[in-house]
């Protein structure tokens, strides 16, 4: 990827991710530390995301490919392709699978990490059709 496009990336993925860490931050402080625990699911109505999102995260250029793997399937081979740019600690992932009958399905999210209450979360953000920001938290270790 070219270093100009690469960095106009990179500056977009931390305006977004600037925005959804003040939500995400405010959410866990509001909540009882002891009530996060592994699988946990906090929805944020948050329709005002909706045209960066689509602008500077579901569109975006991604400059890695971290996997391209074959499935076998019933119906023939599947194709998984993972993208990815990694900006500090956060990390971009655009998922796309590709079905032997020609559908796609692709799906765009943000990993975090934080600590709570003394434990290590890595936190999935997603964004729904219904303009929900999506935090999922997945204890580490």
């Amino acid at each position: 990827m070219e270093e100009g496009l690469r960095k106009e990336v990179e500056n977009n993925f931390s305006e977004v991710f600037s925005y959804i860490k003040t939500i995400l931050d405010e959410e866990i402080s509001s909540i009882d530390p002891q009530k996060i625990e592994d699988g946990v699911r906090i929805a944020v109505e948050q329709e005002d995301l909706y045209e960066d999102w689509i602008d500077k995260i579901d569109s975006a250029p991604l400059p890695e490919i971290e996997k391209i793997e074959e499935i076998p399937h019933n119906d023939g081979i599947h194709l998984k392709i993972i993208y990815s740019l990694t900006v500090d600690s956060e990390k971009q992932i655009r998922k796309i699978k590709i079905k032997s009958n020609g559908k796609i399905d692709v799906s765009n999210y943000i990993i975090t990490y934080r600590e709570i209450n003394g434990k290590k979360f890595r936190i999935k953000i997603e964004y729904d059709t219904y303009g929900n920001l999506i935090f999922t938290f997945e204890k580490e270790g």
